[in-house]
């Protein structure tokens, strides 16, 4: 399949190809450690059939995004492996080294399949993986840059078989921040040194000022007046001593400054691996604008300012939801049809803005639009109609606390629901996964001006500000942007007064399983998606920086907490959950008020569930999906994709076969097992469109069954027949 016959325009098919590079190394380095994990003998059958299945992956990634090439060669992999599974096996001893030179010749051939040398390269990766399957078969040479390299020894595994590591998640890194983290880590080497130096100087003080003690004592037990002599020797001693002292502890304070410093720029070099530019959530956002666009027919058109903003890489993946939420919104509420913005002076093309900036600590994100604003009037209706607010409450208030409403309180101001918005409930999941990481959300409207939504949050996960307190002798934490004030809480009070308003007091000594006090205590006023809250504690501590520890096995199915730090001593201090502590503060409350971000998936009609376990296709089909007007969810197995189908409903299910956890086969008997997906069309994508494959389909009711590599033609050929 040529460039010119794939459905994506050049920017789109520039990322999927390098979505598709990245995540194909990452197999065959699956593929080269399930070789290298049995040494010599041929893998075990399990093994087998899990570098089958990655290399099939492959082969349909690669179809998808059009690397024909790769194609080829991944189904000659593929097929030489499945030669393995039968007998009699081609497999010899020397098997695995050839395995081992193909899976790295690939990986190199990544990086010029596009280019006019990348033919020659693969003709020979063709003859090697000829020649594991005919071993009889002599090889070409290996044309640089793929030098031969001298055999290995050959490893005998154990008679129980070795474990075979667990593939493990990539972070790349750029090299110079590994000589960042390397520098600090020699710096902390030298200030290790110089303070052992200092410690040995100080042992040898203690001995000698044990010696001149003694020497102290002797001369007192002599009654001769010659030992005045003695007394001012020992006395002349100590003094010598005591001004090494001081000045070996004032060198101690000043190493130990330093290394406070040396560890303070590791710290610092280790954050930044984690960080990267904005500029990658920005790719994704113009790509989902595009997408957008394409399925609505608005005039619309990105611009993006800060692209360099640096910020922890998770955070990154975690705020693609809530900026696609916001771009949805954009679309839906904010900007007006052509023919209104030109009756109103302004270009016909409207303008959305994503700026990010550094402020201190946290990380700003503000996306804007220049539509038509929001109108407060109607949305103060809109909270009394539905019950959210009184009228009296209502009449109160001004613009930005009913604009602050628009967050939590699943009030929409449009009268109807459409796939894109309508419903109120996706600008709040976006304050919840905001509030998650931390952050808050802030809006900020002006009619016929346009809308800002504003996201402040930490750079990074891994450090956090957060205000330490005592509950029965145990020191606990939480976030330090959720909250908002201290106060004193009665004995008996169920209700405090903070700011002229009635807060729910929850009584951290009970929750926790303490003992109770009787008299007054202090509180610490918490707030998280819009609701507030005064927790009782034993003591305030104060705020402290905190690096943040995921629970261990041990504690992670104990909701109420979300981490854990150490402290300077060594003890373990977990980090309370702020959605828990309103959940339980608010127990009369819609979960869909206060739900974990991570829980809840935003719910909007006419949506899609693509299921793949290669990105490069998911991001693929998101984008065909997108322009023909359906809002895409993915998932990456049968399994993830069946924990969301219980929270979800949605209108078209797409997925693989073969994937790790749960294979489409059994997802699709599952979810036909649910009346809500009892009719829901499904469609198979598959590199194996066997008759068996497409009898089984027939049986369970599936609506078309692709082959891959898929296109956007056999997508529409397909859903055309619903």
């Amino acid at each position: 399949m040529s460039d010119g016959e794939l459905d994506f325009d050049a920017d789109e098919l520039a990322m999927l190809r390098q979505l598709f590079r990245d995540e194909a190394k990452d197999a065959l380095e699956t593929v080269t450690t399930r070789v290298l994990a049995g040494g010599s003998a041929k893998p075990t059958p399990d093994a087998l059939t899990e570098m089958m299945r990655v290399t099939h992956t492959l082969k349909g990634a690669a179809g998808t995004v059009g690397l024909n090439t790769m194609v080829d060669l991944s189904h000659r992999l593929e097929s030489a492996l499945a030669s393995f599974g039968r007998e009699p096996s081609p497999w010899t001893p020397a098997t695995a080294d050839l395995l081992v030179e193909v899976t790295d010749a690939l990986r190199a051939y990544l990086d010029v399949a596009t280019e006019p040398t990348g033919d020659a390269v693969a003709d020979t990766i063709r003859d090697r993986i000829d020649q594991i399957a005919r071993p009889n078969r002599r090889p070409m040479s290996l044309p640089p840059p793929f030098v031969e390299p001298p055999p290995e020894p050959v490893i005998e595994p154990a008679l129980d078989g070795a474990p075979v590591p667990e593939t493990k998640a990539w972070l790349r890194v750029e090299p110079e921040r590994i000589d960042e983290l390397m520098s600090s880590a020699g710096e902390l080497l030298f200030d290790r040194t110089r303070i052992e130096r200092r410690v040995q100087l100080l042992r040898t003080l203690a001995r000698d000022l044990a010696r001149t003690r003694q020497n102290l004592h002797d001369a007192l037990d002599t009654p001769d007046v010659p030992s005045r002599a003695a007394l001012g020797e020992a006395e002349s001693e100590l003094a010598g001593q005591a001004a090494l002292l001081s000045q070996t502890t004032a060198a101690l304070l000043d190493e130990i400054e330093a290394l406070r410093r040396t560890i303070g720029e590791l710290q610092k070099s280790l954050t930044r691996i984690r960080m990267g530019p904005a500029r990658d959530l920005m790719t994704h956002a113009a790509r989902t604008l595009r997408a957008l666009r394409r399925a609505t027919g608005a005039r619309v058109e990105l611009r993006t300012i800060g692209e360099e903003t640096e910020f922890d890489k998770a955070v990154a993946e975690q705020l693609v939801d809530p900026i696609t939420q916001l771009l949805r919104n954009a679309v839906a509420h904010g900007v007006e049809p052509p023919e209104e913005r030109a009756a109103k002076g302004k270009p016909a093309t409207a303008t959305v803005t994503i700026r990010a900036r550094q402020d201190g600590n946290l990380l700003v994100l503000e996306v804007s639009d220049d539509g038509r604003g929001i109108d407060t009037a109607a949305l103060r209706e809109r909270l009394v109609s539905t019950g959210q607010w009184s009228a009296a409450r209502a009449e109160l208030a001004n613009d930005p606390e009913i604009l602050d409403a628009l967050l939590g309180s699943g009030v929409s101001v449009r009268d109807d629901a459409d796939e894109l918005a309508g419903r109120g409930i996706g600008i709040g999941l976006v304050r919840q996964t905001v509030s998650r990481l931390g952050g808050e959300v802030k809006v900020s409207s002006m009619p016929g001006r346009g809308t800002t939504f504003s996201l402040r949050l930490p750079l990074s996960t891994a450090l956090a500000q957060a205000m330490l307190f005592k509950v029965g002798g145990q020191v606990y934490a939480i976030p330090n942007v959720h909250v908002i004030d201290t106060t004193l809480v009665d004995a008996l009070a169920t209700t405090a007064s903070v700011r002229h308003e009635q807060l729910p007091v929850l009584r951290l000594d009970a929750l926790l399983g303490h003992s109770s006090a009787a008299d007054r205590r202090p509180g610490v006023v918490v707030s998280f998606a819009g609701k507030s809250l005064v927790c009782t504690v034993d003591k305030i501590i104060g705020p402290r920086e905190i690096i943040i520890k995921p629970l261990g096995p041990l504690l992670a199915p104990l909701t109420l907490y979300a981490g854990a730090t150490i402290s300077g001593s060594g003890k373990i201090q977990l980090i309370l959950d702020p959605a828990q502590l309103v959940r339980r503060a608010y127990p009369d409350a819609p979960d869909a008020a206060i739900s974990d971000a991570g829980s809840a998936p935003m719910v909007l009609a006419g949506r899609a569930l693509v299921i793949d376990d290669s990105r490069a296709i998911r991001e693929a089909m998101t984008s065909m999906l997108g322009r023909e007007g359906w809002i895409v969810d993915v998932a990456e197995d049968g399994a993830r994709a069946l924990q969301m189908t219980r929270q979800l409903r949605y209108d078209l299910i797409v997925t693989d076969l073969e994937m790790p956890e749960l294979g489409g086969f059994d997802l699709i008997v599952h979810l036909r097992k649910d009346e809500r997906f009892k009719t829901t069309p499904i469609v198979i994508i598959t590199s194996r469109a066997n008759p068996e494959h497409r009898r089984r389909a027939r049986d369970l009711g599936v609506l078309a069954l692709v082959a891959k590599p898929i296109t956007r033609r056999k997508l529409l050929e397909a859903l055309a027949t619903r």
